[in-house]
C-alpha cells in the first residue's frame, strides 16, 4: 500500500496547477498518453492509438478488436488530444498527426510522475517500474 510523504501532499495540493491539468489527468486514456510521452517525448497519433488499445484491453484481460482500436483513435482525436492541448500538456501537429510533450512546469511533471507510480497496480502497463 502506498503512503503519502510530505513531498507528495505538496504536489497534490499545489494551487499553481491549473484546473485544466487536473481535468486532463482525470481520465485514464489521457494519463496513459502522458506517461508514454514522458518516456518517449513524442508519438504519432496512430501509434498512440495502437499502444493505448493494448494497454487498456490488456487490463481487461481480453484481446482488443479492430473496432476497439478505431474507437480509441476517434476518442483521441475528438476528445483526449483537445483536452491535453487545452491544458498545455501536449503539442499536436495536425498535418503530421504528431504529439509531443509540452513544456511542463516542475510541479506538473511531478504530479504526472506521482500519478504514473500510483496507477492501479493490476494494470500491466504503463507501470514501467515503481
Amino acid at each position: 500500500m502506498f503512503t503519502m510523504g510530505e513531498d507528495d501532499w505538496g504536489v497534490l495540493l499545489d494551487t499553481s496547477i491549473d484546473d485544466s491539468v487536473y481535468r486532463a489527468l482525470a481520465e485514464t486514456h489521457r494519463r496513459y498518453a502522458l506517461y508514454l510521452l514522458t518516456e518517449w517525448g513524442r508519438v504519432f497519433e496512430d501509434e498512440l492509438a495502437d499502444i493505448l488499445t493494448g494497454w487498456i484491453y490488456a487490463g481487461e484481460y481480453r484481446m482488443a478488436t479492430p473496432d476497439d482500436r478505431k474507437r480509441i483513435r476517434i476518442e483521441l482525436r475528438e476528445v483526449h488530444i483537445p483536452v491535453l492541448r487545452e491544458a498545455g500538456l501536449v503539442h499536436y501537429d495536425e498535418q503530421t498527426e504528431l504529439l509531443s510533450l509540452g513544456e511542463l512546469a516542475p510541479s506538473v511533471g511531478r504530479i504526472i510522475e506521482w500519478a504514473r507510480k500510483n496507477e492501479r497496480q493490476n494494470t500491466p502497463e504503463p507501470n514501467f517500474e515503481s
